[in-house]
């Protein structure tokens, strides 16, 4: 499993942990100079108005699907597309002191499709659009390598969330977990934070098949249309 740790602002070169305890980090690759049109505009925002601090609950957020448009493999940094509002949904959940992750399943590792530094890479060039969005800090990154059932890190096991609070010192105590499928529902019941479904990526087929009927288990999880809707949502 990945892991990305930050509390400098993003703008900054970011380190990643090897994927698994035993291997070694590569080198990250060049993929060449990264498109511009996500970025904010400069001087837009001022670091100097960031919190020194974040003592409300976690949220987590999963990447494909909520923050980025899903597709099956994100490699390039032309495959990274935001949902409209996601950039300002997490920029407005920092502002309001709110400790913020990421979560991603990356199951294309194991079939071959991407390896650990493509998702790197990616994950530095997002960090770089969001220095240029006035986001200045996230709490962590972690992403799974399968889909193996079998696998502690892989949805809806709870591997990842597990890893964030015992090795990276996450406090998950009123926390919440924002996704699209219903594994990330289940992670976050198994886990014991608020699950959160929003209707991109494929939540709205979620929502349709799991969250609807009369059968339905999971009656009390609550459906925004978007990451920002869940934002707004929040307490100031």
């Amino acid at each position: 499993m990945g892991r990305f740790k930050s509390k400098q602002a993003p703008t900054q070169p970011v380190q990643f942990a090897p994927s698994k305890p035993e291997s070694n980090a590569c080198p990250t690759q060049q993929m060449g100079m990264p498109p511009q049109q996500q970025m904010g505009q400069q001087g837009q925002y001022n670091q100097q108005d960031w919190p020194t601090s974040f003592p409300k609950p976690m949220i987590g957020i999963d990447r494909d699907g909520v923050i980025l448009e899903w597709k099956n493999v994100i490699k390039r940094f032309e495959d990274v597309k935001y949902i409209n509002g996601s950039l300002e949904a997490i920029r407005k959940l920092r502002m309001k002191g709110h400790k913020m992750m990421m979560l991603s399943d990356q199951p294309n590792i194991a079939k071959g499709l991407l390896n650990n530094n493509d998702v790197e890479n990616v994950m530095n060039y997002m960090m770089q659009n969001f220095g240029g969005n006035g986001i200045f800090s996230i709490d962590g990154f972690l992403y799974n390598q399968s889909d193996d059932s079998r696998d502690p890190y892989a949805k809806p096991n709870v591997g990842m969330l597990a890893r964030s609070k015992n090795e990276m010192g996450m406090d998950w105590t009123d926390g919440y977990y924002v996704g699209d499928t219903i594994e990330d529902i289940k992670m976050a019941i198994k886990f014991g934070v608020t699950p959160v479904l929003v209707r991109t990526g494929k939540g709205a087929k979620t929502e349709k098949e799991y969250l609807k009927g009369m059968n339905n288990k999971y009656e009390g999880v609550k459906v925004f249309d978007n990451l920002l809707s869940f934002v707004d949502s929040l307490d100031n």
